[in-house]
């Protein structure tokens, strides 16, 4: 973790003028449908012990699926049905273990705190941060399958064309909207 707020900002910075350079695009999950209901759901109902509340849970899953097709359980190891009967420290047990480790090793970022967890997902081209900068409230629920999805373990990432398509037919829609209300006043 950085130790300080200006500490992150500038390793925040140093990344997106690298990002820039190369002239890569960055997939803002902020931008994504859903994504502000979602943090305003967070605001209003924080998590408790890092915990959702059961119904918001169940908007996060709904809303993980239908961006990424998984959950976040999805992205946890299945150990086999027989795991709790094996003996620990037997061969059976290792080999199960041993799955369980190298699968859960692809996803680093279930261990991070958000800020480092921002970085990481940044350094990766997926956008954690709000308008102002600072990490999503969504970062812990939502950085396990965008993991799984950016190294082609599981899930999918939502079309960057759909999402340009999605964004510019917004602007259009509200500028229609903008238009008629101004002339309605008229």
């Amino acid at each position: 973790m950085a130790s300080s707020y200006a500490e992150w900002k500038l390793r925040t910075s140093e990344i997106d003028a690298a990002i820039a350079q190369i002239g890569a695009s960055l997939l803002r999950i902020r931008e994504l449908e859903g994504v502000a209901e979602l943090e305003g759901k967070l605001l209003l109902n924080p998590p408790r012990n890092g915990k959702a509340s059961p119904q918001l849970a169940e908007h996060i899953d709904r809303l993980s699926t239908k961006l990424f097709g998984i959950t976040e359980e999805d992205t946890h190891f299945k150990y086999p049905d027989n795991f709790e009967s094996l003996i620990e420290g037997m061969p059976e047990w290792w080999r199960a273990q041993s799955r369980a480790n190298e699968f859960e090793d692809r996803f680093s970022t279930g261990q991070m705190t958000d800020d480092e967890a921002v970085l990481a997902l940044l350094v990766l081209g997926v956008d954690f941060r709000d308008e102002r900068g600072d990490p999503l409230r969504c970062t812990k629920f939502l950085s396990r399958q965008v993991e799984g999805a950016v190294f082609n373990v599981m899930g999918h990432l939502p079309d960057f064309e759909e999402l340009g398509l999605k964004t510019w037919e917004s602007r259009l829609q509200k500028e229609a909207n903008l238009h008629l209300s101004r002339k309605g006043r008229r």
